[in-house]
């Protein structure tokens, strides 16, 4: 029982240093190659050591997150490639120790340094993350701005959500504007637009876009139209003072107590948006009892192709005639009415799946240490080389496949493509598989892995075609 402990002992220790080492080279080289890429924003403006240093401190946070796993991966093969390369596992085995009982002190590291990262990402990484932005946009503006980012609804400016699909420079793209006073509702769509602040006032110049208004409780009055150019002025009190000290947070800039109040608020949306489409068809006389809200435009449609269908029939009196015309003019407001709310609801779950992606992903990372061990230790036993070339280059490269799988199934998450907790542990699941099944070789203490029969008789009859 001693002779076990000390070996569990030893074990744990020989991860250690390659770890520290790994993690020490990798983050300095992104940090490097990220500081590279930003550097045309710090030369010439004068900021001192003390905000560079901030910079940099604050740049390397979320270096971190990413290079933890890796180094881990890195720290294990390191140690079971030397245990093989000096016959340490053949004189384990030897002497009645089992690869399982070796991997658990590996395990045991795996799950601390899980343990350690999921702190700093729930705790640490989201306010470093909110403070690099707001020193981000102090270097890069002379003077404070409302702060939002793109694919994220800015809520700063009162009675207005406002969500911006994408920023270039001082330009905003895919601006979608909604504005609840008063029982009125207004939703304006526009291709481009700028964003500007003067004095206690923000003003936004659109272009090319389009203009939706109707009034809550007047479901018959329903405005669309087209414009070139439109502006908004809003006046906001003691905006300067809130420019200086901004409470918006984006989903990386939240822990998941936050995330998840966000998560509630903007179901509540959902539902109000839902709730919506189905008074609105019962406000033009549609039956919607049975009727799902995302079948809703559906059913609009339904209706005024019932009507169109009416309108033809021949016999029709003048005043029936009129009828059917009053009642499409209602119909086609009311598919109007509905498409923008279900529209609404729609970019609604997308801000809700940004924040569930981020939630599962603060999760998925830390176990993907754990993940790694699994295969680092097999693979180390199969590779019987510790050097830090070796490992870090086979690292790196099982990384990047996990990391693009990752980044792929967020995209996929974002356009409601994939469910996010599938987009987000998806690769661990995948990686996972793989693991296990070099452990089950790694046990019965075969180092030659044998492919499947059915891979080997589809790749003989390639080779003979």
């Amino acid at each position: 029982m001693l002779g076990i402990r000390k070996i569990h002992s030893y074990v744990f220790k020989e991860h250690i240093f390659p770890f520290v080492g790994a993690l020490f080279v990798f983050s300095f080289i992104f940090l490097v190659q990220y500081l590279i890429s930003q550097i045309d924003k710090l030369v010439g403006k004068n900021l001192g050591f003390a905000v560079i240093a901030e910079f940099m401190i604050l740049s390397l946070a979320p270096i971190l997150a990413e290079v933890v796993p890796v180094a881990v991966f890195i720290a294990v093969l390191m140690a079971f490639g030397r245990f093989g390369e000096d016959n340490e596992i053949t004189a384990w085995r030897a002497s009645g120790i089992k690869f399982s009982k070796i991997l658990i002190s590996s395990l045991l590291f795996g799950i601390i340094i899980a343990g350690a990262m999921l702190y700093y990402n729930n705790n640490i990484l989201p306010d470093a993350n909110h403070k690099y932005k707001l020193l981000r946009q102090d270097i890069a503006y002379k003077h404070p701005d409302i702060n939002f980012d793109a694919g994220y609804f800015l809520d700063d400016i009162p009675n207005y959500r406002i969500l911006i699909r994408e920023k270039r420079n001082d330009m905003l793209y895919g601006l979608l504007i909604y504005h609840d006073a008063g029982g009125v509702q207004e939703t304006i769509w526009a291709k481009r637009g700028k964003l500007e602040i003067i004095g206690d006032k923000v003003i936004l110049s659109l272009e090319d876009g389009e203009y939706h208004e109707f009034v809550q409780d007047r479901t018959e009055e329903y405005k669309r139209s087209s414009f070139d150019k439109y502006r908004i002025v809003v006046a906001v009190k003691n905006l300067e003072l809130r420019r200086r000290d901004s409470k918006y947070r984006s989903d990386r800039e939240m822990s998941i107590p936050d995330m998840a109040v966000k998560l509630d608020e903007y179901r509540d949306l959902q539902q109000k948006a839902h709730l919506n489409i189905l008074k609105n068809l019962a406000g033009a006389g549609i039956d919607t009892s049975g009727v799902k809200p995302h079948n809703g435009l559906l059913i609009a449609d339904q209706a005024l192709q019932a009507v169109k269908d009416s309108s033809t029939v021949s016999g029709l009196t003048n005043t029936e005639k009129k009828a059917l015309r009053t009642r499409l003019r209602e119909l086609e407001n009311t598919k109007m009415r509905v498409r923008s709310f279900r529209d609404m609801a729609r970019r609604y779950q997308q801000a809700e799946n940004k924040y569930l992606v981020e939630i599962h992903k603060k999760i998925a990372m830390p176990v993907a240490a754990i993940i790694f061990v699994l295969i680092g230790a097999p693979l180390g036993m199969i590779v019987r080389r510790g050097g830090l070339g070796i490992s870090g280059g086979i690292s790196l490269a099982f990384f990047l496949i996990y990391w693009g799988v990752l980044m792929t199934g967020e995209r996929l998450a974002d356009r409601l493509l994939m469910a996010p907790w599938l987009a987000m542990w998806g690769a661990n699941i995948i990686f996972a598989v793989i693991g296990l099944i070099l452990v089950h070789y790694a046990i019965r203490e075969r180092i030659t892995i044998h492919l499947p029969k059915w891979i080997e008789h589809v790749r003989q009859w390639i080779k003979n075609d």
